[in-house]
């Protein structure tokens, strides 16, 4: 199934479990969902599966989920999928959840933009961060006009740097991400960072210096943008100022502020549930405050949460697996291994032919 296709809708039929999100962590606890033999639908704002790594990332190498050397964004998404869609779980696309209510017999009923109404017997919210803008540098007040093409707020398509001298700005993961994965395909990558050490993951920091020292890429280290030149609506130069007060005119086609996106809860921060670091404050069964009402992946918060994708399925397959007892009261919860339930499911598939 494309993921950018509605898979089914109930209309109003109850589902066991609603999932408010479909990027990674939604998408995963709608295959739990089928592997503890309940019904679940996703309910995604935007019009494709996904979340940010579809919308924002879809090119970017991911090197820390288990059981992959690699794999892009978009294909890590397309792996989910492929695992989850043998359960045919329902799925609406193109639809914000503005609120919910919990009913008198325990189930809950969720509202979208549109003004369709969802019922389902449990509740997990896997919106990631929320609703997310890029940051942008104030002092570039007057780039407008050159957003989308020349200047980005995320790598959608490497082909638009193909031959391109590029200013990335930033020093955490998507910055040294892609001053690594530009270098084969632009034709000049420049780092430009305004602390003097970089933020992103360790071994990916090494694989920047490196290249610095092979001659491969620039790196200016303890420097902040301050204006940019155009000509006829295309970018043709970055200023950068040193600490030290020194200046730099970087030639440039096309300038990638990867200094990260601010998060807004929006409905889901008039919920009346407890919060902490704008995220749904979840026990060690990933409940909220709320019976029945779960959270899982980056927004969810609990001490020690680390927010990275394999955190996210954990959480999924806790909530899911916890779930049960609000969906199923006083039915005894059995562990199914996935080696056992495949075994059954092979068996009991009709022959073909």
């Amino acid at each position: 199934m494309p993921l950018n296709k509605l898979y089914f809708d109930g209309g109003e039929e109850i589902r066991d479990l609603t999932i408010v999100g479909g990027g990674p962590t939604g998408i995963f606890a709608a295959f739990q969902c089928g592997m503890n033999n309940i019904s679940c639908r996703i309910i995604e704002s935007m019009p494709l599966l996904g979340g940010q790594l579809a919308a924002l990332y879809p090119e970017k190498h991911i090197y820390d989920v288990a059981g992959f050397q690699e794999v892009p964004a978009a294909g890590l998404v397309e792996s989910l999928w492929k695992q989850t869609e043998r359960y045919h779980p329902e799925v609406i696309l193109g639809e914000t959840v503005t609120r919910y209510r919990k009913l008198a017999d325990g189930t809950f009923e969720v509202t979208v933009g549109s003004g369709r109404v969802f019922l389902s017997r449990a509740l997990l919210i896997a919106a990631g961060l929320g609703a997310f803008s890029p940051r942008k540098l104030p002092q570039l007040h007057d780039i407008d006009h050159l957003e989308g093409s020349s200047v980005f707020y995320a790598v959608k398509n490497v082909s638009d740097f193909a031959g391109k001298r590029v200013v990335i700005v930033g020093g955490g993961d998507s910055a040294l991400d892609w001053t690594v994965g530009l270098l084969n395909t632009a034709h000049s990558v420049t780092l430009v960072h305004r602390m003097p050490d970089f933020q992103g993951h360790g071994k990916t920091a090494r694989e920047v210096l490196e290249a610095r020292e092979e001659g491969r890429v620039d790196v200016y280290l303890n420097t902040e943008v301050t204006a940019v030149d155009s000509e006829n609506d295309q970018l043709t130069a970055v200023h950068v100022r040193t600490k030290g007060g020194k200046t730099h005119i970087l030639e440039a086609d096309c300038l990638l502020l990867l200094i990260g996106f601010k998060s807004n809860l929006g409905p889901l921060a008039e919920w009346d549930l407890e919060l902490m670091d704008n995220a749904l404050v979840v026990d060690s069964h990933m409940k909220t405050s709320i019976d029945g009402l779960y959270a899982a992946g980056d927004i969810a918060y609990y001490p020690g949460k680390l927010k990275i994708i394999q955190t996210g399925l954990s959480d999924a397959a806790m909530a899911v697996r916890h779930s049960l007892t609000y969906i199923k009261p006083g039915e005894k919860i059995r562990h199914t291994f996935s080696s056992v339930k495949a075994a059954k499911e092979k068996k009991n598939a009709p022959e073909n032919g």
